[in-house]
């Protein structure tokens, strides 16, 4: 399990490391100003309601609720987990964009952001959140343990989307989003990993 993070840990290097080449930051722009010429009123629209579901001011609420839940189900543990974790996928995208301060896309965005680029903090909440709420779901609701691939297609779903809006937006480049999905599925895997070996520990 351990070669997910490290693979993860290496991508984002080394997209840290080419963003700021000439090659790489053309064709972010090319892709950007491509995303610009396919709007329309309506995407537009959907877009921006999509792009929310990866804010962490949906998010938090929404681990808190499910935190709940697992309080209820006696499943404390699993609840502080993915929230504490959180707080480091914040603290972590902060950190990351004021040390490589890369400036945002300047082509007609239609939100505004005042922070650096890289990574994406929406994608990086996504890539992290969705992916691990499904864990928990599927490890703790029998019903949703029998359809574990219909769980994450739809986890990997909003994620991916929650990616594509960020470009679509303006706000982000695409390596911008590749960076913050790198990251929050490293975090992800982590949290799987730590909770499979505990649950080991505790079987024994």
């Amino acid at each position: 399990m351990l070669y997910k993070p490290v693979s993860l840990f290496l991508f984002f290097l080394f997209l840290a490391a080419v963003i700021h080449t000439n090659a790489v930051q053309s064709a972010d722009e090319m892709i950007s100003k491509a995303a610009v010429l396919i709007r329309q009123p309506w995407l537009n629209d959907a877009m921006a309601g999509i792009t929310h579901l990866g804010a962490s001011s949906f998010l938090f609420p929404l681990i808190l609720i499910i935190g709940i839940g697992l309080f209820f189900y006696r499943k404390t543990w699993d609840g502080l987990l993915m929230l504490l974790v959180f707080g480091a996928d914040r603290l972590l995208n902060k950190v990351l964009k004021e040390w490589i301060e890369r400036v945002r896309p300047d082509f007609s965005p239609l939100v505004h952001e005042s922070s650096f680029s890289f990574p994406s903090g929406h994608a990086m909440n996504a890539a992290y959140v969705y992916p691990v709420i499904a864990y928990f779901l599927v490890k703790h609701l029998p019903f949703l343990s029998k359809h574990k691939k219909m769980v994450y297609t739809i986890a990997g779903v909003i994620t991916v989307l929650v990616g594509i809006s960020r470009v679509y937006l303006g706000v982000h480049f695409v390596t911008d989003v590749l960076g913050g999905f790198s990251l929050g599925l490293l975090l992800f895997f982590l949290v799987k990993g730590f909770d499979e070996k505990i649950k080991r520990f505790r079987q024994k």
